[in-house]
């Protein structure tokens, strides 16, 4: 280990200072921290994490982000009270720093959708990276670091797989009533000599199953290394030896609609240092959309209110989707005679297209009218039904983001199974020239 005196940065006094290439140790730092949360229908989380810390750290150069795991619960009485049977989100957790260094911080750990079990509390797996800064810079001492709150931003999901309202989740604050220690840092006069991390490291390309990273070259006290290494979530994943000038990489095979943390680092005889994590979140196949559903149809002329719902999953490859178009039991007009109740029941998925900017939605509804009124007289039909075909088409620059308006023109078979008023059920609202306009609005 070698010695020199230099005048450290911001300091008054030199100072002796040693210079070594041996990294610094690493220390598992853990904390488990319980905040009361201002939603009572998450009511507390509690908060159990480990890093492994630089510690003794160096007086240069910075500390690496590390990464955190471990878990966060909650009750399960709130979210199983919404109707939900699986969780996901992030929880970010407030940092105070003193000793040496004096500053506020956060970290954002995310986690995956969770079951909801009744009858057990929540147990989320989290993971994340910690910051570079808890250290002093460019000088010695001892620094601090205390949980004092939790941040959650949760969004639930029903068993149907769709998320509860509203979509945009539950956010809440849970402060810790006396702050938790986490770390206890001691800074030495050393400054390390690791290979460095390359600078410069970003991604260029991202598909449904690939990243594609590109990075500045790094230089060490002996040279460039023998190649470069990406780190997914800290595992290798990417290595290419004998290739100092190979400044790009791809790594495959994940999975569509993912979160992955990136890292880059030269490959020399130890002690390399990792360039700081990029999340990463893979390309989605599939796009999901949630539409209240607002209109009317005229039926023979007569005004007919709609009311519904519309799910819909577009296949991006594609431009094509799925929908599960469902609407309210409404009454029709019978002319002047009388009135029916209508229920729909879709016969299958509703299916259709997002092409040119144009949507459409070809749908086929089982109609039931289980109840007739003609004439003052009332007559329980229950296999008063048909089957009818309802294609809406948007018009055009159609974004499923914000919805919008679509038409369509539609027949009505005859109907079949009303007893002794089919005949009048049939003259009064079966056949073509009908229309419906409906809006899609997404559910908030």
């Amino acid at each position: 280990m070698r010695r020199r005196r230099i005048l450290a940065t911001g300091l008054a006094v030199t100072a002796a200072v040693a210079f070594t290439a041996v990294p610094a140790a690493a220390q598992a730092m853990s904390v488990s921290a319980t905040g009361q949360c201002a939603s009572p229908t998450v009511g507390s989380v509690r908060l159990d994490v480990t890093a492994d810390i630089e510690n003794p750290a160096y007086f240069g150069p910075r500390p690496e982000a590390r990464r955190i795991t471990g878990t966060a619960t909650v009750p399960w009485t709130g979210l199983a009270g919404l109707g939900a049977t699986a969780v996901e989100g992030t929880a970010t957790v407030k940092l105070a720093v003193s000793g040496t260094v004096t500053s506020t911080s956060t970290v954002t750990l995310r986690f995956p959708k969770t079951p909801v079990t009744p009858g057990q509390d929540v147990v989320v797996n989290v993971s994340g990276y910690t910051g570079t800064t808890y250290s002093p810079n460019n000088a010695t001492g001892y620094s601090y670091v205390d949980v004092t709150g939790v941040d959650l931003a949760l969004r639930p999901w029903r068993a149907d797989g769709t998320p509860v309202r509203p979509v945009s989740g539950i956010s809440t604050s849970c402060p810790l009533p006396t702050p938790a220690r986490w770390m206890a840092i001691r800074t030495d006069s050393i400054i390390g000599e690791p290979f460095p991390a390359p600078n410069g490291t970003r991604v260029t390309a991202v598909t449904t199953d690939s990243v594609t990273m590109v990075w500045n070259a790094t230089y060490g006290l002996m040279g460039p290394p023998s190649g470069y290494e990406i780190l997914v979530d800290d595992d290798s994943a990417f290595r290419v030896l004998n290739g100092n000038n190979t400044l790009t990489g791809s790594v495959t095979g994940l999975r569509p609609d993912t979160d992955y943390w990136f890292r880059v680092k030269g490959v020399s005889l130890g002690g390399e240092r990792r360039s700081d994590p990029i999340l990463v979140h893979t390309a989605p196949t599939h796009s999901a959309y949630y539409y209240d559903v607002a209109g009317s149809a005229r039926v023979k002329g007569a005004a007919v209110a709609l009311t519904g719902q519309q799910i819909t999953d577009i296949e991006l490859a594609t431009a094509t989707h799925t929908s599960n178009l469902t609407f309210a039991p409404t009454d029709i007009r019978l002319g002047n005679s009388g009135t029916a109740r209508a229920e729909f029941t879709p016969v299958g998925p509703a299916t259709g297209s997002l092409n040119g900017g144009v949507f459409t939605v070809k749908s086929r509804q089982k109609v039931v009218l289980p109840r007739v009124t003609l004439r003052g007289r009332t007559y329980t039909t229950p296999e008063c039904s048909t089957e009818l075909v309802l294609t809406l088409t948007s018009g055009p620059n159609y974004n499923p983001v914000w919805g919008g308006k679509l038409t369509a023109a539609f027949a009505i078979p005859p109907f079949s199974g009303c007893g002794p008023v089919t005949d009048q059920v049939n003259a009064a609202v079966a056949g073509s020239g009908n229309t419906a306009q409906v809006q899609l609005a997404p559910w908030t």
